[in-house]
């Protein structure tokens, strides 16, 4: 299978005619409403023990998320109720994942098979696939060389993630970069058969200029396409609604999402989202430079109109 090379690729800045345009699509389209944002913190709700590269989702099949970071290689089994979680510690998930510096990891079902399988950066340009040989309930981790040939990071101290990005029903992958962007490869195969073009730069997407930027995408706002938020070290979380569609992003800054950088406002180690107490809406946790998670409960969730003015100052801001 023929890999793409990948390249550099300089992206401007948007102007507000671009901006214009999306909001008349909005108008034609009839898009979906999106709902306001709220943020309620409830950190006693997180596991406290470790705290780097966060990623979240169901690795045993209970429909209620579990907790890694695959940096330390530490896992949280949540045994708790949807709305009370318990989390039980587990070094076992990910001990045969070999370590190296700057490990960053993204779990998603690339095969189409039911179970999430894993994918691998360290302080290089190279992207790792572990296939999960085991089940829904019991991952095994079998490290594919292959699946990755020939595609290479622009940079090291990079971190994966997996999204599907285009309403195709695969899974793309995003990899946030050292210098405080998003790339895309994008999935040209089928849900069982990946296959990976290189895509460059997301636009839109600039993290602040701080050490070790990470990221986090899903449908935040309820209007059925991605949306994306981030934060490094040293800076706050930031949010980008997408103002395009399921098939088609356009993302935008929305300052308004996250109270305007009071969302970890130290910064943080990674970020990524959760139904923690499973009223259907995705909450927000941040591993803290502090040792100490942040969780923030999403309490928003009321529908509004695509031209509320929220929407609006977020185009032209």
């Amino acid at each position: 299978m023929r890999r793409a090379q990948p390249h550099q690729v300089s992206v401007p800045r948007p102007s507000r005619h671009l901006f214009l345009a999306v909001l008349l699509a909005w108008i034609h389209a009839g898009t979906c409403p999106a709902t306001e944002i709220s943020w309620i913190p409830a950190h006693h709700l997180a596991p406290q023990e470790t705290s780097h590269r966060v990623w979240c989702g169901g690795l045993d099949g209970d429909l209620d998320d579990d907790i890694s970071f695959v940096a330390p290689g530490v896992h949280y089994w949540n045994a708790g109720q949807p709305r009370s979680p318990v989390w039980i510690r587990d070094d076992s998930v990910f001990a045969g994942i070999p370590s190296c510096s700057f490990r960053a990891g993204a779990l998603g079902d690339l095969d189409a098979d039911g179970d999430h399988d894993l994918v691998i950066t360290c302080d290089d340009r190279e992207l790792r696939c572990y296939w999960n040989t085991g089940s829904c309930t019991e991952p095994v981790w079998e490290y594919d060389p292959s699946e990755f040939d020939g595609l290479l990071i622009l940079e090291g101290g990079a971190e994966p993630y997996l999204v599907d990005l285009d309403a195709n029903l695969d899974l793309d992958l995003v990899v946030v970069i050292a210098w405080d962007r998003l790339t895309l490869f994008r999935n040209v195969g089928i849900p069982s058969d990946p296959e990976w073009s290189y895509e460059g730069v997301i636009p839109n997407i600039i993290i602040a200029e701080a050490p070790h930027p990470t990221a986090a995408l899903a449908d935040l706002d309820g209007d059925g396409d991605v949306d994306a938020v981030a934060v490094t070290w040293d800076t706050p979380v930031q949010c980008w609604e997408n103002a395009g569609t399921p098939e088609d992003f356009m993302f935008v800054e929305n300052p308004e999402w996250v109270q305007n950088g009071a969302l970890a406002p130290q910064g943080g180690r990674g970020i990524d989202f959760l139904d923690v107490d499973a009223d259907g809406d995705l909450d927000l946790i941040v591993a803290s430079m502090e040792g100490c998670n942040l969780l923030y409960l999403n309490e928003g969730f009321v529908p509004v109109a695509p031209l509320s003015w929220g929407r609006i100052k977020a185009l032209y801001r």
